[in-house]
Parts: structure tokens; sequence; C-alpha cells
């Protein structure tokens, strides 16, 4: 009997998983020798088919319910599929015209761009579009304004490099004097430019500590106003949509109780917001569009779905996460290239938000 060559019976395991996932995503239907041989098209014999099918059980790419059962991939199974169509990231050109369409509508605030990105993205995926904002005490500060309301009132104003805008409001300790405000804020803009969020209170409060005594109402004021960016610049901000697309999918996620924590899990944002963050800290020289498949989420709760996200820069800077949460049966290759086209979408956006602002900066 002829022995083929191990590089052989290798490529023929391969393409036989491929087939697999590929059939099962697309039918949600357990996968038999018998299919195979009349469908595959792999000129494998019957013989061929139950042996390799038997060492992909026994390696752990696919899982068998029953004897008499046909077989579906397992996690790994996927992974190796997800890892297959690496470089492989299909979007049609109507739906990459018709989601930049989206952005050019006129958004000034990173929050309106995060918050819009992540309904475009559960509406095109038909899944759950996640997006974190940026990690705000990274952010420098470009402007930080007192606007009186009247008596103790004030309306604070932060806009940082990246263009997040927080607006907030605070009742002082005092009333202060218009001119004690319009000096407050020439002060700290002549000095907090550029300062990233979470050093510019400890950098201010030296700079005024140094000032002449009659200064100290200014001190207080600038230390309640730093005080105040402190506490509305955390915790980081988690933009989520689509929930609705998982429930109106919900045979593709397990029983009712498998879909039932996913939902959960889907609202407590927090966890979803450490998930997150956790790609924030991979090595920053690696792919930007991850895949994580059931249990690589690091969520009990994701177990039956797939997390495809990508991580948006500005510059050299890494600011956060975008991407969606789906079905393991999603379509991988359009999903994978549905976040990449979105993730530089977004940080197209914020460089042209540069451009505007040093245009701007010239014609004053």
């Amino acid at each position: 009997m002829r022995q083929l060559k191990p590089e052989v019976v290798q490529e023929r395991k391969r393409h036989l998983l491929q087939w697999i996932v590929h059939y099962f995503i697309k039918t949600s239907k357990p996968v038999s020798s018998a299919l195979i041989a009349e469908e595959a098209g792999l000129d494998l014999s019957s013989a061929s088919i139950r042996s390799i099918l038997q060492e992909l059980e026994n390696d752990g790419f696919l899982h068998q319910a029953h004897t008499s059962a046909g077989r579906e991939p397992t996690d790994k199974g996927y992974r190796f599929f997800v890892d297959y169509l690496s470089g492989v990231q299909r979007l049609a050109a109507s739906e990459k015209e018709s989601i930049e369409e989206q952005y050019k509508s006129r958004i000034e605030e990173l929050d309106t761009l995060l918050s819009e990105t992540s309904r475009l993205l559960s509406r095109v995926s038909h899944g759950a579009g996640i997006v974190l904002s940026p990690q705000m005490g990274r952010q420098s500060i470009k402007r930080l304004e007192l606007l009186p309301l009247g008596g103790r009132n004030v309306l604070g104003v932060l806009i940082t490099d990246s263009g997040l805008v927080r607006h907030w409001p605070i009742q002082l300790a005092f009333a202060p004097s218009a001119r004690q405000v319009n000096m407050l804020n020439r002060f700290l803009n002549e000095n907090i430019r550029g300062v990233p969020v979470d050093k510019a209170q400890s950098m201010i409060m030296a700079k005024l500590s140094q000032m002449e005594r009659e200064f100290s109402e200014l001190t207080n004021l600038a230390g309640e106003l730093l005080t105040e960016v402190g506490r509305v610049t955390s915790p980081e901000a988690i933009y989520v949509e689509g929930a609705d697309n998982i429930l109106s999918q919900a045979e593709q996620f397990g029983d009712l109780k498998t879909v039932q924590s996913l939902m959960r899990v889907i609202g407590e944002k927090d966890r979803l917001a450490v998930m997150l963050e956790k790609e924030l800290k991979d090595d920053p020289t690696s792919s930007r569009v991850r895949v994580r498949i059931g249990a690589e989420s690091g969520l009990p709760e994701l177990r039956n779905a797939s997390v495809i996200t990508h991580v948006y820069r500005h510059g050299d800077r890494v600011l956060g996460v975008l991407g969606v949460i789906g079905s393991k049966r999603m379509e991988y290759s359009r999903m994978i290239g549905l976040v990449d086209f979105v993730g530089r979408l977004v940080e197209s956006r914020l460089n042209e938000w540069d451009l505007e602002t040093h245009g701007l900066e010239k014609g004053l």
C-alpha cells in the first residue's frame, strides 16, 4: 500500500477542516462523512474522510455530540479557520462606500464619533458594536476653562488633543469675580496646554503655591476645578449598541440561560471595558485587528461568541478599541474587513481634526 508523504496528509486535513468550518458557518448543520463525500469535491475516499475526521476530532478541532451525529467545529477549529483567513479581508465596495458616507457628516466631538461608530458597527455586522473611548488620564489637555453661570455656579469645559470634550456644572465654595475667572482661564491655558490630564493638577498646584499670597483664592479655585476634572474623566466611557441583534439570533448562542448571561454581560459595561482594555496592553506592534473566539475573550459569558477588535491610534499613540461581538458562526472574512475598515476611518477622522485645528490656529 502506497504511503502518502506527511505534508500531503497535513494538507488534506487542512483542506477538509476549512471546508467543514465554512459549511457549518453557512448552514449551522453538523457535517457527516457522507455529506463531505457528496459535496466537498476533495477527491477522497469514504474511508479516508472518516479517518481524517477522527484525527481532527482527536486533535481537538472537531467534536461530535454522539456517535451517529455529524461533527461541528470547536473553538480550536474556529481559531484555525480565522488564522487561515488572516489577510483575507472581504468587504464589498458598496458597503465601504455606505460606511464612508456615514463619516462625511460634520462630527465635532469624539464622544459623538465613537457613539456613532458603535451604532454603525452594530448595524452592518448584525451583532453588538462596541467602542472603548481613549483613556482620559493619558490624554493631553488642549483647553480647560470655567464659564460663569451666576453666583457660585460655573461650567467646566475640558477639550483634549484627540477631540474628547467634557463639560459639567460645578458649585464652588465662593462666588468668583469675572476678573478671577478670566485670570484663571488665562493662567491655565498658558500652562497646561499639552500636559496629560492625570498630571495637570499636581503641576498647576505646584506653580500656584509659588505665587504671592494675594492669589490664594485663585489657588483654591484652580484646586476645585482640577479636582472636578479628575472626577469627570473616570471611569472610561464604553459605547455598546445592538444588544437586540444578539436576541434576534439567540439560537446561534445556545440555550436560554446562556443567552441571558450573554445579555447580562453586555449590559455590564464595566466588565466589557476591562476586556477591551486588555487589548490596549497587548504588543502594540502586533496586528491591529484581533479575533477572540469563545473562552479566548476571558469572559465565560462569551464562550459561545466571537469578538473582533481593532486598536485605533492617534498618530503613534494607542487611544482605544472598537469592534463587534457576534456568533462564532459569523462570516469572519467580512467582519474582519468591516472592523479594520471602520477602525481606519476613525483614525482618519482624528487626523482630519488635527489638520483643521492647525489651519484655524494659523489663521488667528
